[in-house]
């Protein structure tokens, strides 16, 4: 069967990547599916809650599950959870034509900037934008490769050795180069001039998204003109998590934050309210459902 191109996409109302870790071990999933499933991953970006994939491959639905399976059930272990991680279903668009495929490849490549997460997508450590025209711009990338099976193992939580190429870098992360398929990427864009110029413009889903949410205002008008409006005063849910396992480690002795009863929950949701963070992305990071984001709201409680 003839592969296909898709932009692959699962999100959650969960925080599905806490911190640094938890987004390597995400991508390394990936990276370990492809081979099992002999797909071929040309980009990627991994947010706090959702991720997006482009990639070619006659089996998308086992692609995906092999990542979402593998890495709820490495998520459920360190953080002593139980259930499904993510929506059920995925979003799967068959990409066709240099232009669907162009948008798609920038879209995901932007989307931290979409997200106002970074001002600029090479930027993101989370997103494959730093792996494409390394040689052209100069980047050298060193890394320091774990070559113990017992270490490689304990930090990939897999039972198999690593695929022939497949090196694992000391940080926890997979060496992308050997990985990703950069010349697909590299020859839709043309040259480095050309992926740098569109990495800083919208892309056409970006412009659709900006139409469709009109709770924008002001900000979706400014965008649409391509002013950069990255906020570096915004929290992030990397840190907002980062700042409730500390706490956690300092008040709960290093418990998990599914430990906390939901009152605790709302008590520390509280707590980062008054510390800027919105009530919405507070209840996202504590795992609480929705409504208990208007609890939130009642600061003093």
């Amino acid at each position: 069967m003839r592969k296909k191109l898709y932009h692959l996409c699962i999100s959650s109302p969960e925080i599905m990547f806490r911190v640094p870790a938890d987004y390597y071990q995400g991508i390394n999933r990936a990276c370990l599916a492809a081979h099992t499933y002999e797909t071929e991953l040309l980009a990627y970006a991994f947010m706090s809650n959702h991720f997006h994939i482009i990639a070619k491959t006659n089996n998308p639905s086992g692609y995906i599950s092999s990542i979402r399976n593998g890495y709820t059930k490495w998520f459920n272990h360190k953080y002593c959870r139980k259930g499904s991680l993510g929506t059920r279903s995925f979003h799967a668009v068959t990409l066709v034509g240099y232009e669907h495929t162009l948008e798609a490849v920038t879209y995901v490549l932007r989307n931290a900037v979409h997200h106002k997460v970074n001002s600029y997508p090479s930027g993101y450590p989370f997103c494959s934008a730093r792996y494409y025209f390394i040689k052209e711009l100069g980047i050298q990338n060193q890394y320091v490769p774990i070559n113990g099976w017992d270490e490689q193992r304990k930090v990939l939580s897999i039972k198999k050795k690593l695929p022939k190429g497949y090196i694992l870098d000391k940080t926890g992360l997979l060496v992308q180069e050997n990985i990703l398929k950069t010349k697909i990427v590299e020859q839709l864009y043309g040259s480095p001039r050309k992926f740098m110029f569109y990495m800083n413009k919208l892309s056409g889903e970006e412009k659709v998204l900006l139409q469709v949410e009109s709770w924008m205002g002001k900000k979706a008008h400014e965008l649409l003109e391509n002013n950069k409006l990255a906020n570096s005063n915004r929290i992030s849910d990397v840190d907002v998590c980062q700042y409730i396992d500390l706490w956690l480690k300092k008040n709960k002795k290093g418990a998990p934050y599914t430990a906390l009863s939901v009152q605790e929950k709302l008590n520390l949701g509280r707590l980062l309210k008054r510390k800027g963070v919105g009530s919405t992305q507070a209840a996202r990071c504590l795992a609480l459902d929705p409504v208990s984001k208007i609890k939130i709201l009642a600061v003093n409680a």
